[in-house]
């Protein structure tokens, strides 16, 4: 798959890829064009959210698996839409993180830019490659439905039983009879194709926005630590003023990481509480129902939510290690050769960068791995206890 991706033009940018999706939603680019992410959000509230909330379910089993579904949906767009809410804040972010590049790139040596190119390939690698499983995952979502759906009618020998339809959401899409009428099914199936694409679309768009920001604040922080173990290779009458263009690097990735999280916390918030919930109601709708032909999207779904999840955890956690690098670089330079004044810095240097750094859910947790366990814990015992209810 790797080999069939376009490449990377310009391997000096950053975030290309990630910019080019942003601008298609209206949330990068010409601010006149936001209404485009404004008129996405309203197709999701009409398509999706007042089908569930105004026309019901016909029982409890469904209730539970299209409660889930809207928790599922609204946890992308909510999420992108809370992001959008913070655009001055992100454009700042982004545009810090280009100067802090071509600082990186035209005045640094040439090792750091060779590693910040790495950053830049593999971050448009693997945000492509996402990009293509995640659409393969849309296609699958919207496809089985289907396909179960007609294999059931060739394969029905008795004309006046009632054949199952399998529905891509668990929803009454206003007044058509999509669970007892094959041509209301039809019509049904025809409107969730841009429906199911526009839920990846953004799904993905809020993961990849996430990732790619997060993962690039990380290599800014490596990089601070890679300049602090190359000042031994510094001669000595510019090693002072190296050290003060590393603190200075430093700072401005520091205020990198409070844009980051000012403009990603409560979209963290949000992430864990419908997490938490979606994999309750869920693996609840797999207890209640059994495995059914309804099972496999409800699994594509599970799937999706935890993966999602655990990759803020992980990136969030990889922040934190790199910020800690920054201390253990200082730490290693052999501090004790250079002069007093140098030092002191150093020491202002180390006391900063042992203070904790990373992203967090509303400003309550630390977005990391750890967390991520304890989720999963208190999932498995909210689980419990709503299994018993059943």
């Amino acid at each position: 798959m790797v080999q069939i991706l376009p490449k990377l033009k310009d391997q000096l940018a950053v975030m290309p890829f990630l910019l080019r999706i942003q601008t298609i939603a209206g949330l990068w680019g010409d601010r006149s064009q936001r209404y485009r992410f404004y008129l996405i959000f309203s197709y999701f509230c009409f398509m999706v959210v007042l089908p569930k909330i105004l026309f019901g379910y016909p029982d409890l089993e469904i209730a539970v698996r299209g409660t889930a579904e809207l928790m599922f949906e609204s946890n992308a767009f909510f999420g992108m839409l809370m992001f959008s809410f913070q655009r001055d804040n992100y454009e700042r972010l982004v545009n810090q993180l280009q100067d802090l590049a071509t600082l990186v790139f035209k005045d640094l040596q040439a090792e750091l830019g060779t590693y910040l190119i790495e950053v830049n390939q593999r971050v448009d690698r693997s945000s492509k490659i996402y990009c293509c499983c995640h659409l393969s995952l849309a296609t699958f979502f919207w496809f089985m439905p289907i396909y179960s759906t007609y294999s059931a009618y060739r394969a029905a020998t008795n004309s006046t039983e009632p054949i199952e339809h399998v529905l891509h959401l668990e929803e009454e899409l206003y007044w058509l009879k999509s669970r007892t009428s094959i041509v209301h099914y039809t019509i049904y199936a025809a409107i969730m194709w841009p429906t199911i694409y526009t839920l990846g679309f953004t799904g993905g768009s809020k993961l990849l926005t996430i990732f790619s920001n997060v993962k690039y604040c990380s290599a800014m922080l490596k990089l601070v630590a890679l300049r602090i173990r190359c000042l031994a290779n510094v001669k000595e009458e510019k090693i002072e003023k190296e050290l003060n263009e590393i603190i200075a690097m430093h700072q401005k990735t520091l205020d990198c990481v409070l844009l980051l999280e000012t403009t990603f916390r409560w979209v963290f918030f949000v992430q864990f509480i419908q997490c938490t919930m979606i994999w309750c109601s869920l693996i609840l709708y797999i207890a209640v129902t059994g495995f059914s032909s309804t099972v496999a999207n409800v699994c594509v779904q599970i799937i999706l939510i935890t993966v999602e999840t655990y990759g803020y955890c992980y990136f969030g956690t990889d922040l934190t290690t790199e910020s800690f690098g920054v201390a253990l670089a200082v730490y290693d330079c052999e501090w004790y050769k250079f002069s007093i004044s140098m030092r002191r810095n150093l020491r202002l240097l180390l006391q900063r960068s042992q203070k904790s750094l990373g992203i967090t859910a509303g400003k309550f947790r630390f977005v990391n791995v750890a967390q991520f366990g304890k989720m999963l814990k208190m999932s498995y015992s909210f689980y419990v206890v709503l299994k018993d209810q059943f």
